[in-house]
């Protein structure tokens, strides 16, 4: 009787376990698998420029339950920039659209992170990273845009002109001059001829811009973002630029991967008497 008893524990023992690893074994769920279609998970765009991304999402074993896609930019991160739940479906695609602003820095980085999850018991969850680089364009700047310049102006007079309305100093994304006595925090561009006479081209910036010199084939007139950031980066950047009529100039404006080619027109040199020196250009903003 007793030997009876003691088999039948050992079943339910064994029973248990079974039940208990099935179990084990059952709840044990699978994530949904992410891919990026077209794409490896890298891409670049323009300033301004729009762009459809297909995110695939796959369950194996068990349903999607959900899909968010987060979106961060200049350290900014928008944690729901798409959101889907209760998929309920093991394949679903979501198209994926944005546009990168116009404004953005060449060379910017912008971050969507995918996160599906599955709908499962533990609601085990993959994540995938989709990387756009803020590229150059290589269309040409439109002239009623972006080209500055009108028959007397912009220019840029000798810092060591007296007139009480003549700018030493410009700002190139405002389009304006800039007297001395306004803040540095404006001045691109400022007058740093060496000296008074006889007056020779020579810039420096009071809020941190960049020159380079391209080369004198550099087609000005059919300038594009791409044509402008490859001819600063073909150069050596420095916080003075030298210069005389014809010459092509790129600043990196405030260093902050913002660009403009600037076109050396002439540079005036009225004599000794006054001082009234100007060198006229015109120029054109990589954004």
């Amino acid at each position: 009787m007793r030997s009876l008893k003691s088999l039948s524990i050992l079943a339910l023992f064994i029973i248990g376990a079974f039940v208990l690893t099935s179990s084990s074994c059952g709840s044990t769920c699978t994530a949904p698998t992410i891919t990026f279609d077209p794409s490896g998970g890298t891409l670049s765009k323009a300033p301004g420029e729009k762009f459809t991304m297909n995110v695939v999402v796959t369950g194996d074993a068990d349903n999607i339950k959900s899909i968010v896609v987060s979106k961060s930019s200049n350290g900014v991160t928008d944690p729901a920039f798409l959101s889907l739940t209760s998929v309920g479906e093991k394949g679903k695609t979501v198209v994926l659209t944005d546009s990168v602003p116009a404004n953005t820095a060449i060379g910017s980085v912008i971050t969507y992170t995918v996160t599906a999850t599955s709908d499962c018991k533990d609601a085990a969850s993959e994540t995938k990273t989709l990387t756009l680089t803020v590229g150059a364009s290589t269309i040409k700047l439109d002239d009623l845009l972006y080209l500055v310049e009108n028959a007397v102006a912009p220019r840029v007079y000798s810092r060591y002109s007296s007139g009480a309305t003549n700018n030493s100093a410009w700002d190139l994304q405002n389009r304006q001059p800039k007297l001395a006595a306004d803040a540095n925090t404006t001045k691109d561009i400022r007058d740093s001829a060496s000296a008074a006479n006889p007056f020779a081209g020579r810039w420096g910036s009071r809020d941190g811009c960049k020159f380079v010199k391209a080369p004198s084939t550099f087609d000005f007139a059919n300038a594009s973002p791409k044509l402008i950031l490859d001819a600063y980066k073909a150069g050596t950047a420095s916080d003075l630029i030298t210069f005389v009529a014809g010459d092509f100039i790129i600043v990196n404006i405030k260093n902050s991967n913002t660009y403009a080619v600037v076109k050396i027109k002439s540079l005036v040199d009225d004599g000794a008497a006054s001082n009234e020196d100007y060198t006229f250009f015109s120029y054109k903003l990589a954004q």
